[in-house]
Protein backbone atom coordinates (compact mmCIF):
# COMPACT_ATOMS: atom_id res chain seq x y z
CA UNK A 1 0.00 0.00 0.00
CA UNK A 2 2.80 2.40 0.86
CA UNK A 3 4.54 2.08 -2.47
CA UNK A 4 1.28 2.80 -4.37
CA UNK A 5 0.64 6.42 -2.32
CA UNK A 6 4.03 7.05 -2.56
CA UNK A 7 4.11 6.10 -6.87
CA UNK A 8 0.81 8.09 -6.59
CA UNK A 9 2.29 11.30 -4.68
CA UNK A 10 5.46 11.18 -7.62
CA UNK A 11 2.70 10.81 -10.63
CA UNK A 12 0.88 13.81 -9.15
CA UNK A 13 4.03 16.03 -8.87
CA UNK A 14 5.24 14.97 -12.78
CA UNK A 15 1.92 16.19 -13.86
CA UNK A 16 1.80 19.69 -11.79
CA UNK A 17 5.40 19.61 -12.46
CA UNK A 18 4.67 19.42 -16.23
CA UNK A 19 1.63 22.01 -16.09
CA UNK A 20 3.82 24.17 -14.22
CA UNK A 21 6.47 23.96 -17.08
CA UNK A 22 3.31 25.00 -19.22
CA UNK A 23 2.26 27.30 -17.91
CA UNK A 24 5.73 29.10 -17.99
CA UNK A 25 6.09 28.96 -21.25
CA UNK A 26 2.83 30.16 -22.34
CA UNK A 27 3.91 33.03 -20.96
CA UNK A 28 7.00 33.51 -22.20
CA UNK A 29 5.74 33.35 -25.77
CA UNK A 30 3.86 36.79 -25.01
CA UNK A 31 6.47 39.13 -25.28
CA UNK A 32 8.13 37.34 -28.32
CA UNK A 33 4.84 37.86 -30.05
CA UNK A 34 5.07 41.56 -28.86
CA UNK A 35 7.74 41.72 -30.23
CA UNK A 36 6.70 40.33 -33.73
CA UNK A 37 9.58 37.10 -33.02
CA UNK A 38 7.06 34.67 -34.51
CA UNK A 39 9.77 31.65 -34.34
CA UNK A 40 9.90 32.45 -30.67
CA UNK A 41 6.56 32.49 -29.94
CA UNK A 42 5.75 29.52 -32.11
CA UNK A 43 8.07 27.73 -30.15
CA UNK A 44 7.04 28.74 -26.72
CA UNK A 45 3.72 27.80 -27.97
CA UNK A 46 4.40 24.59 -29.46
CA UNK A 47 6.67 23.75 -26.43
CA UNK A 48 3.53 24.65 -23.86
CA UNK A 49 0.98 22.52 -25.97
CA UNK A 50 3.19 19.49 -26.07
CA UNK A 51 4.07 19.56 -22.15
CA UNK A 52 0.12 20.25 -21.45
CA UNK A 53 -0.27 16.74 -23.31
CA UNK A 54 2.05 15.24 -22.01
CA UNK A 55 0.69 15.84 -18.55
CA UNK A 56 -2.52 14.87 -19.75
CA UNK A 57 -1.30 11.34 -21.05
CA UNK A 58 0.51 10.99 -17.41
CA UNK A 59 -2.56 11.61 -15.81
CA UNK A 60 -4.27 9.25 -17.66
CA UNK A 61 -1.78 6.40 -17.39
CA UNK A 62 -1.09 7.49 -13.85
CA UNK A 63 -4.99 6.53 -13.29
CA UNK A 64 -5.59 10.66 -11.92
CA UNK A 65 -8.86 10.81 -13.05
CA UNK A 66 -9.33 14.35 -11.55
CA UNK A 67 -5.74 15.37 -12.62
CA UNK A 68 -7.01 14.17 -16.39
CA UNK A 69 -9.96 16.38 -16.33
CA UNK A 70 -7.82 19.40 -14.83
CA UNK A 71 -4.86 18.58 -17.54
CA UNK A 72 -8.30 18.63 -20.22
CA UNK A 73 -9.08 22.02 -19.05
CA UNK A 74 -5.90 23.76 -19.25
CA UNK A 75 -4.90 22.36 -22.49
CA UNK A 76 -8.15 23.65 -23.99
CA UNK A 77 -7.43 26.84 -21.98
CA UNK A 78 -4.34 27.32 -23.70
CA UNK A 79 -5.20 26.25 -27.15
CA UNK A 80 -7.86 28.98 -26.90
CA UNK A 81 -5.66 31.79 -25.46
CA UNK A 82 -3.30 31.17 -28.06
CA UNK A 83 -5.77 31.31 -30.84
CA UNK A 84 -6.93 34.38 -28.96
CA UNK A 85 -3.63 36.17 -29.17
CA UNK A 86 -2.34 35.31 -32.61
CA UNK A 87 -5.76 36.48 -34.28
CA UNK A 88 -5.72 39.58 -32.36
CA UNK A 89 -2.59 40.19 -33.07
CA UNK A 90 -3.24 39.56 -37.03
CA UNK A 91 -6.41 41.63 -36.87
CA UNK A 92 -4.12 44.83 -35.86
Amino acid sequence: MTTYVVGMRASWLSVWGQLLASGVLLLSGLPDLRLKARMGAAFSFFMALALAMSALVTAIRSNLSYAAVICAVILCFETLFILHRVLNKKSQ
